[in-house]
């Protein structure tokens, strides 16, 4: 019968292995790190909420108002509504900006699993 070969040792346990750093965990458990959080907003949800309200105050003013100049309700409601959005999404933003610029200097700082 022949003997059973060595294990061979785990990379920890080797003699060229790099040497853990002070404070470092243990192989097979969880570290945590100090990881910062910075809460922005949504610039895409300001921009079409804008566009939605675009779309709703052209609809309003298309049906109050009556076309002129030989227009169709649906000519002029498209006119508005391209007016309307140019000015909506550019308030959007602009609100998107400040609500960032006013949010953007406390960070939230958390501390999370190392390798997430």
């Amino acid at each position: 019968m022949s003997e059973p070969s060595p294990t061979p040792p785990r990379a920890d346990e080797r003699e060229d292995a790099p040497a853990r750093p002070e404070g470092a965990a243990e192989p097979g458990t969880t570290a945590f790190v100090q990881v910062t959080r910075r809460r922005a907003p949504r610039f895409r949800a300001f921009v079409l909420t804008g566009l939605v309200v675009a779309l709703l105050a052209s609809a309003v003013v298309a049906a109050v108002t009556d076309p002129a100049g030989g227009y169709s309700q649906r000519a002029l409601f498209g006119y508005l509504f391209v007016s309307f959005a140019l000015v909506g999404t550019l308030v959007g933003a602009l609100v998107a900006v400040l609500a960032d610029r006013r949010t953007g200097t406390r960070p939230a700082r958390r501390r999370r699993p190392r390798g997430r």
